[in-house]
């Protein structure tokens, strides 16, 4: 079955909440993955990365777009549509958007 990644972007400022609603937050992106029976996943470091180009090698991830990606799920669908099926609940919707990407099986 064809693999889908879904590249979390969102602007880096979530909301100022307490440990304990932070963990709720967790936990609502844990049972997501579990229903979903995510392959790979994990939240990226804030403000932190390197951006490279020929040549050069940058502080990042800065980039001219108002949001960076703040972490990655792989899953299984069989095409795109079941990809956004899937995803149409997922909590990071309440923080940014989400790209899907199929991979390509080199």
């Amino acid at each position: 079955m064809p693999k889908f990644v879904l590249l979390l972007r969102d602007t880096g400022t979530y909301p100022k909440d307490s440990a304990e609603e932070i963990q709720k937050i967790v936990q609502r992106y844990r049972d997501w993955s579990q229903k979903v029976q995510t392959l790979a996943g994990n939240k990226l470091k804030d403000r932190e990365g390197r951006v490279m180009k020929r040549g050069s090698v940058t502080d990042g991830p800065y980039v001219e777009s108002k949001e960076v990606i703040g972490g990655f799920q792989l899953i299984e669908a069989r095409d795109y549509d079941e990809a956004v099926r899937k995803s149409g609940d997922h909590p990071h919707l309440q923080f940014g958007t989400i790209e899907i990407r199929q991979v390509d099986e080199m």
